[in-house]
């Protein structure tokens, strides 16, 4: 049922509506290669390329939906689709990418710090991190930590916090209020090394 929703046109269409609300709070001069985390059916790594001819890659660990991503968007050579997994990108290039997207993947990942560590790894310096997820208290993810061995349970401050220790910074913040999580959407930019 969820992939349902994830590959409707509704949901492709939000994620672009996030996107272009965000795009005010950054650069978007600076973008040129685009790394899509958990693409799904392609809409908004199709709709990145298309508008504002951007290098985009939207990789996604479920060979289903990339298969349904290569079938409703035209692959060409500065928009590609892969089977990748977030927590191990085969990508040996560092710093090649200027921005990085996840929208309601992390949660999905329950090595979600791998996931992180891999998109600091790509990402170039001054690059920018959208994270777009569901995020909960630090009480609940105590408590269902030891027993959720699919999901990626965190609060936003886990999410800051390690981005943080990692040379991030956070330049965009907003949430939505919800009883037992919380849909953080933060916008990070990876400050230049010394």
């Amino acid at each position: 049922m969820e992939k349902k929703f994830v590959n409707s046109k509704k949901h492709g269409l939000r994620n672009i509506d996030l996107f272009e609300r965000l795009v005010k709070k950054f650069d978007i001069n600076s973008i040129e290669n685009v790394l899509e985390i958990g693409c799904g059916v392609g809409i908004l790594a199709a709709h990145l390329n298309k508008k504002y001819d951007m290098d985009v890659l939207g990789i996604d660990i479920d060979p289903e939906q990339i298969k349904l991503a290569k079938e409703h968007q035209e692959e060409k050579e500065n928009l590609q689709f892969m089977v990748a997994d977030a927590t191990k990108l085969k990508f040996s290039e560092n710093q090649k990418y200027d921005l990085a997207v996840s929208t309601f993947v992390l949660h999905h990942i329950p090595m979600w710090t791998e996931a992180l560590s891999e998109i600091n790894r790509v990402l170039k310096q001054k690059g920018y991190y959208i994270f777009h997820d569901l995020t909960y208290s630090k009480n609940l993810v105590k408590i269902f930590k030891p027993l959720s061995r699919k999901f990626g349970l965190y609060s936003a401050k886990d999410i800051t916090e390690f981005l943080e220790e990692n040379n991030f910074k956070i330049i965009y913040e907003e949430k939505a209020r919800q009883f037992i999580f919380k849909i953080y959407c933060i916008v990070f930019q990876k400050n230049e090394t010394i």
